[in-house]
């Protein structure tokens, strides 16, 4: 019979400091009344607050652009601009590329823009600009492209 009410009372401390922690996690949903949480647990007893995330080091885009050009479009482009990159929520960052490359189809040197998305420090996307996109109104500053290494000469 002891070993039956030291389960029932162990069984009930464990409920009520599951419990603790829902009414933490709930009040978090709670508005926030004069700069202060309405969770109705102590400071003492709540959960830690989660670290803010890293700052993210400037990234010299210009440099990632000519240094990836040549797998950004299908030939080699000329003619290379760069947009200011924009922020975007949870992915990283948006920049417009213009270049001009020559044509799939007759090879003609055809302008192409694209919208390039770049998530920690790498090229993660890339499509084709639409007008939704807003490359048509931005600034865009010339990018060197970066070279192909021609075969050396035999000797």
């Amino acid at each position: 019979m002891p070993a039956m009410k030291i389960a029932t009372m162990l069984v009930a401390c464990a409920m009520a400091l599951a419990a603790c922690d829902l009414t933490d996690q709930a009040a978090s949903f709670m508005p926030k009344l004069a700069d202060q949480a309405a969770s109705l647990m102590p400071k003492a007893f709540r959960q830690p607050e989660p670290p803010p995330p890293p700052a993210e080091p400037e990234l010299d885009v210009k440099e990632l652009i000519r240094a990836n050009a040549d797998t950004l479009f299908t030939a080699h482009p000329s003619a290379l601009a760069v947009a200011r990159p924009k922020r975007i929520t949870g992915r990283g960052l948006s920049v417009c590329v213009k270049a001009v490359v020559a044509g799939a189809i007759n090879g003609q040197p055809q302008p192409i823009t694209l919208i390039v998305i770049i998530e920690r420090g790498k090229l993660a996307d890339r499509r084709r600009a639409t007008p939704q996109d807003g490359c048509a109104g931005e600034t865009y500053e010339k990018v060197e492209a970066a070279r192909l290494n021609p075969a050396k000469p035999q000797q």
